[in-house]
Parts: structure tokens; C-alpha cells; sequence
């Protein structure tokens, strides 16, 4: 005897299995990945460094008191401090443009007698400026007091400056990088396909450190207070360089 069987499925269930497989083969294929990238590649780094000149003057002045009566110390350096700080803003110097720090610290000392212990503080100014003309006056300002440190400024890039160098430089370094690249693959009998990857490697300004002074090479420019001219401010240029890393496709 001979059974028939005979299985119903519902139109619904079957158009569910199919989008379901569809997608899975989707999945699998990504048609969405970008099939077109050799597997081989090349990568080169840019580089350029021009010259400019820099627009940005910083002062470290420092004055230190000492004495045996902490109040009598705190008292002169907080009275400096204003004198100094005043004299700044009549050269024209805004507030913002000004920062202050004083830092405390008992000393010790001895001789052949007995210990002597001593109270110093040391009062530390900040001046930043974007004006030459400004900065000479805070110069010979400064070169009349009893400064300790340099009073010459040390002269760099502002952060608006480093910007612009920045776009100017990054170009040069993608025309580098692009000619170390074709050279490179005309040795190995290819040809360069399009940028996978772009990577900046670092960007800076040569910034002569603070303590040089600059009009006269010395490692210490104080000037003593008897002194009421100082030397002439010239920032003449500062080089700033921009490298970059780019991976290309050989074809």
C-alpha cells in the first residue's frame, strides 16, 4: 500500500527563509568593501622646514629676597611685585598678558659657629607679547631693575603663527612624500595607485631656549639696576619644520 505525503508550507515562512539566506550571502561578499586596494603598498615619509620670522616674545625675569624674618621677606616681595607689575602696565602691557608666580623655602646654612637659618623667596614674572616695539620697552624696563635670569625675551612662534606655517608646510610635505613615492616605484617597475593612509609625524618651530641672550650670547643677562638702556630686540628667523607619513597603492 502505497502512502502520499504531502507537506504544506505557508508562503510566509518561505520568503522568510530567503531574505535570511540573502542576507547571510550579503555578508559574506561585503559588496560595500573596497575590493580595488592592491594588497601591495609602499609607504614614504615628507618633509620640508621653511624659514620665518617669529612673532612672539617671552620674558623670565626673576627677583629673590632673603632674609631672617619670614614676614619682613613675604613683605618686601609682595611690595616688589607691585612696583614691578605696575611699571610693566605703563609700558602699555595688558593684564592678560602678565603672570606671576612666588615660590617660599626655608635655607640653611652654618659656619664655624652654629647653624643660621634664613627665609627665601623668589618672585618669578611671565611677560608674553606680540609686538616688537611693546617688548622692547618691557626690555629696557627690566634692564633698570635688579633682574636675575634674562631679561632679554626668548622669540618664537605664536600659536597662530605655528598654524599657518603648518598649512604652508604640510603641502611641501605631500609634494615630498608623492616624489620619494614615484621614485621608489619606478625602481620596482610600478606605478603608484591612489593614498591609502596620511599620517603627520610632527611639526615644530626651532625655539632658542630662554636662557640664551640673544643680542649679546651671554648664558646670563642680568643687568644691574644702574644700567638704563638695554640691547636692541631682533628676532630675525626661525625655522619650522612639518613631516608627514603617507601609504600609497602600488598598482
Amino acid at each position: 500500500m502505497t502512502q502520499n505525503i504531502s507537506i504544506k508550507l505557508n508562503a510566509w515562512i518561505i520568503c522568510a527563509v530567503l531574505v535570511i539566506t540573502n542576507l547571510i550571502t550579503i555578508g559574506v561578499w561585503q559588496p560595500w568593501a573596497n575590493k580595488t586596494i592592491s594588497d601591495r603598498t609602499i609607504v614614504v615619509s615628507g618633509s620640508t622646514t621653511i624659514e620665518a620670522e617669529p612673532d612672539q616674545f617671552v620674558f623670565n625675569p626673576y627677583y629673590q629676597k632673603e632674609g631672617t624674618d619670614k614676614t619682613v621677606v613675604n613683605t618686601e616681595v609682595s611690595n616688589l611685585s607691585k612696583t614691578i607689575i605696575a611699571k610693566i602696565k605703563e609700558t602699555g602691557v595688558n593684564d592678560s598678558a602678565i603672570k606671576t608666580d612666588v615660590s617660599s623655602y626655608d635655607n640653611s646654612t652654618y659656619n664655624l659657629e652654629n647653624e643660621v637659618d634664613t627665609f627665601i623667596s623668589t618672585l618669578s614674572i611671565t611677560i608674553t607679547l606680540k609686538d616688537k616695539d611693546l617688548a622692547q620697552k618691557v626690555q629696557d624696563y627690566l634692564a633698570s631693575t635688579e633682574a636675575s635670569g634674562s631679561i632679554t625675551p626668548y622669540i618664537t612662534f605664536s600659536t597662530t603663527k605655528q598654524k599657518e606655517l603648518e598649512a604652508q608646510t604640510r603641502s611641501a610635505a605631500l609634494i615630498d612624500a608623492k616624489s620619494k613615492a614615484e621614485a621608489s616605484a619606478k625602481q620596482l617597475g610600478t606605478t603608484l595607485g591612489k593614498v591609502i593612509t596620511i599620517t603627520d609625524i610632527s611639526s615644530s618651530g626651532v625655539t632658542p631656549f630662554p636662557w640664551m641672550n640673544y643680542a649679546g650670547g651671554s648664558s646670563d643677562s642680568s643687568i644691574s639696576s644702574d644700567t638704563k638702556s638695554s640691547y636692541a630686540i631682533q628676532p630675525g628667523l626661525n625655522e619650522y619644520s612639518f613631516s608627514i607619513q603617507v601609504t600609497y597603492e602600488l598598482k
